[in-house]
């Protein structure tokens, strides 16, 4: 009996972790095309995927009730006016609350000028990257809209997102 459970926990991890995707030949995963999304920034407009096309695009979630995911946040903004701005497509996106005032307020408040797109729920996000539940998570896209690298978890400090940044640009 002792030996069957640690199989029966196995199994089930894995039905539950290709549930989310409801088939698993439709995850897309490091190597495969980016399935295109469009959502909608805190300003009212449309962003999706396929408006970067031929630009590299880091893509980072967030939700405003995460400790981990604030405390990134000023990496990304630190390091925005340096490899974002001119280099590399940056699109935040809130996948949890859907209190659009107290969002804005927290972006004013600490200064965050990338652009904020809003998925309540993960209604978008998730089913078409799969990812597991939970935030942050950051995602590498190249400039034919290939995934390179997916990071499940926060950043701990500035310096490990630049080098994680740097490797990504000297694969393009």
């Amino acid at each position: 009996m002792k030996t069957i459970l640690p199989v029966v926990i196995a199994l089930a991890l894995g039905i539950t972790l290709l549930a989310g995707c409801g088939n698993a030949q439709s995850c897309p995963k490091i190597g495969d095309k980016a399935p295109d999304f469009t959502l909608t920034s805190m300003d009212g407009k449309n962003v999706s995927l396929s408006s970067f096309a031929g630009k590299p695009v880091i893509i980072n979630t967030w939700d405003i009730d995460c400790i981990r995911c604030k405390e990134e946040m000023p990496y990304f903004q630190d390091l925005y006016s340096i490899y974002f701005k001119n280099r590399i497509a940056f699109v935040s996106i809130d996948t949890g609350s859907d209190n659009t005032g107290s969002i804005k307020d927290f972006l004013v408040k600490n200064g965050y000028t990338f652009t904020i797109c809003q998925d309540y729920g993960n209604k978008v996000f998730k089913p078409k990257l799969c990812l597991p539940v939970g935030n942050p998570c950051t995602i590498f896209i190249d400039t034919k809209g290939i995934i390179q690298n997916v990071k499940i978890g926060n950043y701990s400090d500035k310096s490990q997102l630049e080098s994680e940044i740097k490797k990504f640009i000297d694969q393009l």
